[in-house]
Parts: C-alpha cells; sequence; structure tokens
C-alpha cells in the first residue's frame, strides 16, 4: 500500500498515473493552508509539495515528472522489501521450515491469490501469522477477533486471528480477508488446514535449523546432538510449533542429557499422536549413549574401568559401543 499525499489541481494527472501502478494507493488532496497540518497528519510515502521537514522514507517531489518517478522508486523499493521478508521467513522462521510444510505454504499462497476470502485451520500452538506474514510479504493489519472490528483500513489485506468457526467477516471493500481458526469454518468460505507439528515431524530437524540461525545472528553458538534431534523428532509436540520453540529454547541452555529429555516431556500438554514405545527407545538410546560416551571418557578409553562405572558387563558394552558407533 502507498501512501500519496497530492495538491488538488493535479488530481487528474495523478489519477491517471497511479492506474499504471501494479499496487494499491491510499491517497489524500491538499489545498492551500491545509498542507502542514495533512503532512504532519500521517505517514506518506511521496508528498507533492514543497519539503517542510525531514521526514524519514518520504520522498518529496514538486512536477508532475518527478511524481511518476518517485511513485515508480517507491514501488521497487515496496517490492524488494516484501521480496526480502519472504526469503528472511523462508530462511529464518521455524514455523516454515521443512519439505512437508512447503506443501501448505503454497497452497496458503494459492488460495491467497485466487479468493478474497479465505480461513487458516490449525491446532493452537501454530504460528498462523509466520503465513500470513509470508504471503503478504509482511503488508497486512493484524486484528484479533471480537465484536467491534474496523471496518475502514488502509491495509489492503486483513488478518484477523482467533476467529469462531460461525464468523461471517465483515465487508471491507476491495480488501483480502484471512481468518486464523481452531475449528473448520460454518460459513461457506474456502480454508486451509495446517497439520499439527506431529504429522509433519520430518521437518522438525530443519525447523531446528531456524532456531540455530536465529541464534547465530545474535552472536550465540550452539552445538545439537544428532541423539537429540531424533529424540525431538519422535515426540509427538501436542503444543505444536509454540511448545516446540520454548522447549528447544530451554534445551539449548541445558548440557546433561537426562535434563534435555526432561525438558521436552515436562509441562506435558496432551498425548494425541504420540507413539510411546517409538519415543521411549529413541529416549534410553539417547541417553544410552551419552553416558557410555562420559563412561569412556572418564575412563581413558578403558573399557573394563567404563564397565566398573556403568555396572554393565564387558560383552554388552562392546556390543553397544559398536551399535553406536564409539569404538
Amino acid at each position: 500500500m502507498l501512501k500519496v499525499l497530492v495538491r488538488k489541481d493535479i488530481v487528474d494527472a495523478f489519477k491517471d498515473m497511479i492506474t499504471k501502478i501494479p499496487h494499491d494507493v491510499d491517497w489524500d488532496l491538499y489545498e492551500g493552508e491545509d498542507y502542514r497540518d495533512k503532512v504532519l497528519a500521517e505517514k506518506w510515502d511521496v508528498i507533492f509539495g514543497e519539503k517542510i521537514f525531514e521526514m524519514d522514507d518520504t520522498v518529496f517531489v514538486q512536477t508532475l515528472r518527478e511524481l511518476e518517478l518517485a511513485l515508480k522508486y517507491v514501488v521497487s523499493k515496496k517490492d524488494y522489501e516484501s521480496l526480502r521478508t519472504k526469503y528472511n521467513l523462508l530462511l529464518y522462521t521455524p514455523e516454515l521450515q521443512g519439505a512437508k510444510i512447503k506443501e501448505t505454504l503454497f497452497q496458503v499462497q494459492k488460495f491467497y491469490n485466487s479468493y478474497p476470502v479465505f480461513a487458516l485451520v490449525s491446532e493452537k500452538g501454530i504460528h498462523r501469522h509466520a503465513y500470513v506474514d509470508f504471503v503478504t510479504g509482511g503488508n497486512y493489519l493484524s486484528l484479533t477477533y471480537h465484536e467491534d472490528l474496523p471496518i475502514n483500513t488502509g491495509a489492503s489485506t486483513v488478518f484477523i486471528d482467533d476467529a469462531p468457526p460461525d464468523f461471517q467477516p465483515p465487508s471491507f471493500s476491495g480488501k483480502k480477508v484471512i481468518l486464523g481458526m481452531n475449528l473448520p469454518p460454518k460459513i461457506d468460505i474456502p480454508f486451509v488446514v495446517i497439520p499439527p507439528l506431529r504429522e509433519r515431524r520430518m521437518d522438525i530437524p530443519y525447523m531446528l535449523d531456524g532456531v540455530l540461525r536465529s541464534l547465530q545472528l545474535q552472536g550465540k553458538t550452539f552445538k545439537i546432538d544428532d541423539g537429540l534431534v531424533k529424540v525431538l523428532t519422535s515426540y509427538h509436540w501436542p503444543g505444536n510449533t509454540q511448545e516446540f520453540l520454548e522447549k528447544t529454547y530451554e534445551i539449548l541452555t541445558l548440557k546433561d542429557p537426562a535434563e534435555q529429555v526432561k525438558s521436552v516431556v515436562s509441562d506435558l500438554k496432551g498425548t494425541k499422536g504420540i507413539d510411546l514405545k517409538e519415543f521411549v527407545e529413541t529416549v534410553v538410546e539417547f541417553v544410552e549413549k551419552k553416558m557410555i560416551e562420559k563412561a569412556l571418557e572418564e575412563s581413558e578409553g578403558n573399557r573394563k574401568k567404563a564397565c566398573e562405572i556403568l555396572n554393565m558387563n564387558y560383552k554388552t558394552l562392546s556390543y553397544k559401543i559398536k551399535k553406536y558407533g564409539l569404538g
């Protein structure tokens, strides 16, 4: 959305210009003494008039040719910013990492290009805003459902989150409307179901990479053990992405493997979708491998001493060392 302030006497030429611009333009007119008040009233991308203030990200022009060039410049700048936003989202946003979720993401993009109104349906803990950020390039008005929603808005896209399934969105003339819902809509509108994390666990290693990349931007470095990645992948994540992020950041502060596993299962939000046998086996292998590694380190590689530390017979220890690739 471009915000433009123009002088009243050039409005016809201006209207002709914006018909050639592939962007929504929100514009206003001024005449005479109301110029100063109009300049200060809002944040403008382009102003046709004298530069009376230093204003960041605002282009002042005084001829029609300059106005035409300024509009093209601002459009190019916004397109670039939108592409950069999408790139950063795909690279650093954990919610959008992995091949499985990309299928859903492209479906959301298709719906955004095809329908004026549609819904994103997901369980709690899914970061629905990430999908809206991607398809809009971050250019949208975000609202949380309540009875008195604003009807007039300058944004080209409106996202209304936590809407009930029977909610009939208000008419936003010429706007895109995206609804965030926990259940499929009961009214006749198209919707995309965002799968819960337990149905796309193959994406978890990529989501973890996204977390690590974001931490690296803050100057922090962490290394995740492959066994821990396997534990995280086998867990069913009833709290979805929000739970994943909370627990992952906590785990990264812990070094003891038993404490890391304890962090995964603490404050359990539910059991739906868990494969208990698979998860327990994965946890046992992770802790077992770490304890054997530690015993070998403490015994300086002497397997007999490691057996004494672990209260394990030599044959079993040798088998485990070979199994975990520790020899």
